[in-house]
C-alpha cells in the first residue's frame, strides 16, 4: 500500500463498492487484474498491505483510475459506475439502435468473454467484432 496515510480499509472498501456495482463476482475481477481472488478478497478487507503495481492491476480490472481507488477522484464511487463504450461498440449500437441496457450487456459479455483468454489475445474490438458478437448474442439480449 502507498506511504501517503492511505487507508487500506477505505481502500478496500472501495474496491468492493465498485466491484459490486459492476455485478463482478470476486472471481470476475481477480481474472481480469491478474491477481488471485482470495488476494481481492483479503484486499477488500483491508488485511495486507497493498502495492502501487497490484493496485493499479486492480483498478484495470474495474476500469477506473488509480486515483478512484485511493479516494482522490469520486467519478465512479457512488452507486451510479461510470462506464465507458468503446467508439466502435457505441457505432454498433447507433446502426443497431441498441438501448443503452442492451449496450451494456454486450460490453458486460464482451468483459467477461475476453477476461478468460490470455493476455497475448487482447486486443480492441472494432466494428465487425462487435457485430459478429451482437449475431452471436442478440437473442439474449435485454430489450432487442
Amino acid at each position: 500500500m502507498p506511504q501517503d496515510g492511505y487507508d487500506r480499509v477505505e481502500i478496500g472498501q472501495r474496491i468492493k463498492q465498485l466491484r459490486k456495482a459492476q455485478g463482478k463476482p470476486v472471481q470476475e475481477l481477480a481474472t481480469a487484474s491478474g491477481v488471485s481472488a482470495g488476494y481481492i478478497s483479503e484486499v477488500e478487507r483491508g488485511l495486507p498491505a497493498v502495492s502501487v503495481d497490484k493496485l493499479t492491476q486492480i483498478a484495470q480490472g474495474l476500469g477506473v483510475s488509480l486515483d478512484v481507488l485511493l479516494g482522490k477522484k469520486s467519478d465512479a464511487v457512488s452507486d451510479q459506475s461510470i462506464v465507458q463504450i468503446p467508439a466502435a461498440l457505441s457505432e454498433v449500437a447507433d446502426r443497431l439502435n441498441l438501448s443503452h441496457r442492451a449496450t451494456l450487456t454486450l460490453l458486460r459479455g464482451q468483459q467477461s468473454l475476453t477476461a478468460r483468454r490470455s493476455k497475448a489475445d487482447e486486443r480492441d474490438w472494432g466494428v465487425d467484432d462487435w457485430m459478429k458478437f451482437y449475431e452471436q448474442v442478440k437473442d439474449y439480449l435485454p430489450d432487442c
